[in-house]
């Protein structure tokens, strides 16, 4: 189970991971690097450590998880907090009308529905999560 305290992925290896596709914002510093990790793999933590297959601890994390840290880091780097998304259901609207402007509230289905999705990482770990996982991680 991946912890929420320390890195699973070291930013060495993040920088390798990143460096075969060369993506924009991924930081220079250090320091900069592990704190988007930790960031991702507090998403990556909350998101599926009760859906792993099988166990294993933080320190033997499979490569797909370290490679879904990066990937979920990489995001927190370009856009700090963007994992951590604060919202209150019952109040959020989507516009559904532009004549006379008609909001509409959302309907969410569930505590899901408010959860960020990366489509790369719920590919890295689908074989990784119970049958069905990220298949209901990703409803729309």
């Amino acid at each position: 189970m991946l912890s929420f305290t320390t890195l699973a992925v070291t930013a060495a290896e993040a920088t390798a991971y990143h460096a075969l596709a060369a993506p924009t914002g991924w930081p220079v510093v250090e320091a900069d690097q592990e704190a988007a990790l930790y960031r991702g793999q507090r998403y990556i933590a909350a998101r599926y450590n009760g859906l792993w297959l099988t166990d294993w601890d933080n320190d033997d994390a499979p490569d797909e998880v370290k490679h879904a840290i990066s990937e979920a880091g990489l995001v927190e780097a370009v856009s700090p907090g963007k994992l951590s998304v604060t919202s209150t259901p019952a109040a959020d609207k989507v516009l559904v009308g532009v004549g006379n402007i008609t909001w509409e509230r959302v309907k969410a289905g569930g505590m899901d529905g408010w959860i960020p999705r990366l489509s790369i990482v719920e590919g890295l770990l689908s074989g990784l999560v119970r049958s069905g996982a990220t298949m209901h991680l990703s409803r729309a």
